[in-house]
């Protein structure tokens, strides 16, 4: 079971340990070493046998297995300046109407790409942006609640991590009542990649509290993490379709990630298999520059050209995702290249100056992230004294 941080699952249900893995080299192996003194190996039985280990260029193997480019680059660990975000131990709020709280550090498996690797896969607190607070996530949801009440702004409340998930019902059937007795809370999102790394998560137990949940006239939002088309299985389309037959909605976000969804004719497989299966494209992310991801980066101007040479291959439904990036200050759309100019539009902004604002940066060099002007005014944040 979880203990307070969260961090411990069954052993059954995890390998912790390269050395466990079939198909790889001793020389991989040991050049896996440093890497893992500094961010931890986890995967479930369950992927690990759709992965073909013995390739190096295999994606679901880039998405999962550590590298030793991890270790190196200036990319930071807060890319999106969460940090800032941060009002109560475990609970962000950077959108008036969207609070998220971070409930553990644990996953099915770790994305060796992961935006928040500084209290996930890290081996140790030292890149932590609560450094005195205590942990970054919270099982004890206390303060957030009351927080959340406090601001009847915030209508829906993402439930994240780590992947909430990996909970037990019991342990998320407390948060879901702290949740719904708070009135002006009418939706209830969480993000999860337990479909994609671990589908027998989804039990009955689980599908109940999502249940109660809706029973209390709230909306139930899954927002899972698809990278891959080989990631949409039997066993995961069994259970995204078990969510969809008792009213929950299922939508999907993916970074753009190089070697494992770059390539045209796989992210036209994965968006179409997606919306086969009743799931709805939500966000195309723009790779965040977070520590030791330079690997997995695309440019915006390779991004642009890849769409344009999947969308022939998209029915109307595929293509109602938004490729943004997740900035500090707020989601960036990427609306295009004009000439000599690439076109960016803040489609939800932290500073209401921001919100809607269209602004260019020349396409001559490859741009990896926004660098939006500087705002009007000062930025506009939720009040940050109950900190």
């Amino acid at each position: 079971m979880d203990d307070n941080d969260g961090r411990r699952t069954a052993p059954a249900r995890v390998i912790r340990d390269p050395e466990q893995i079939t198909g790889l080299s001793r020389a991989e192996l040991a050049a896996l070493r440093p890497v893992l003194a500094e961010f931890e190996f986890r995967v479930s039985p369950y992927y690990a046998s759709l992965v073909d280990w013995g390739d190096p260029a295999d994606p679901l193997r880039r998405l999962v297995l550590p590298d030793a480019g991890e270790l190196g680059g200036d990319f930071s660990y807060d890319a999106s300046d969460e940090a800032a975000n941060t009002h109560v131990p475990g609970l962000q709020h950077k959108y008036p109407r969207t609070a998220l709280l971070l409930l553990t550090g644990v996953c099915a498996a770790y994305c060796r790409f992961c935006f928040r690797k500084r209290f996930t896969l890290a081996a140790d607190d030292t890149h932590h942006i609560s450094a005195g607070d205590g942990p970054e996530t919270r099982l004890d949801v206390t303060a957030g609640i009351d927080y959340i009440r406090r601001h009847q702004e915030i209508d829906n409340v993402l439930l994240t991590g780590g992947d909430p998930l990996m909970l037990s019902p019991a342990r998320l059937d407390r948060v879901f009542e702290a949740l719904c007795d708070v009135p002006h809370v009418r939706t209830v999102r969480i993000g999860t990649k337990v479909p994609a790394f671990d589908p027998d998560r989804l039990t009955t137990e689980l599908f109940a509290s999502f249940d109660a949940v809706r029973r209390t006239g709230r909306r139930v939002v899954v927002v899972a993490h698809f990278n891959h088309s080989r990631e949409l299985t039997p066993p995961a389309l069994d259970k995204i379709g078990r969510l969809l037959d008792r009213g929950v909605s299922v939508i999907n976000q993916t970074p753009v990630l190089r070697g494992v969804n770059d390539d045209p004719a796989e992210l036209a497989r994965l968006l179409n298999g997606l919306t086969a299966a009743g799931i709805a494209p939500y966000y195309l992310f723009q790779c965040r520059p977070v520590h030791g991801d330079e690997s997995f980066q695309v440019s915006v101007q390779d991004t642009l050209r890849l769409l344009e040479r999947t969308r022939p291959s998209l029915n109307g439904l595929a293509r109602r995702f938004r490729y943004v990036a997740s900035h500090a200050r707020g989601k960036i759309e990427v609306l295009g290249r004009y000439g000599d100019e690439l076109l960016f539009r803040f489609h939800e902004a932290r500073d209401p100056a921001d919100d809607g604002r269209v602004f260019t940066m020349p396409a001559a060099e490859p741009v990896l992230w926004p660098r939006p002007p500087v705002s009007d005014g000062p930025a506009a944040s939720p009040d940050r004294s109950t900190r």
